[in-house]
């Protein structure tokens, strides 16, 4: 399966969002995880159509959606909040028709609800197939068992 890991930490790859990414691809190497660090990146992605377009035609392809973020006071941070703008903006919703979409999350478990209930109705208002959320401890990882 062709998964495509939007990223929303704005720490890119290095973030403990992805620490848990890289957990799933080693757990799960027949899936094929292609990560975009959209919050990262989103300043080029908002100038460049070009780059954004990369990114939709990446979704098109893939069988499915991970929405990994990490939540800020409630909610997803606000550069990956412009990312799902610029969707709607640039009428791009079709790349992620019937696209199945899941939401992993890092935080330190205040009110994840808050940010899982936001990611799956934005999944809703872009036809995709939404399958479920996890949240991860931040430090989780650290734990030695």
């Amino acid at each position: 399966m062709k998964i495509t890991v939007l990223n929303g930490s704005p720490k890119a790859l290095t973030s403990v969002t992805m620490q848990y990414v890289r957990f799933l691809q080693k757990k799960y190497p027949q899936h094929e995880l292609r990560i975009l660090n959209v919050c990262h990146d989103i300043a080029q992605l908002e100038e460049n159509e070009d780059a954004f377009h990369e990114v939709i035609r990446t979704i098109q392809a893939s069988d499915a959606v991970l929405w990994a973020t990490p939540v800020y006071v409630l909610l997803v941070p606000g550069p990956y909040k412009r990312f799902i703008e610029l969707a709607f903006e640039r009428s791009v919703q079709a790349a992620f028709r019937d696209k199945y979409a899941a939401t992993l999350t890092t935080s330190v478990r205040f009110f994840d609800n808050t940010a899982h209930n936001y990611l799956k109705a934005i999944s809703d208002d872009l036809g995709m197939r939404f399958v479920g959320a996890y949240s991860a401890e931040m430090f989780d990882l650290l734990k030695e068992q």
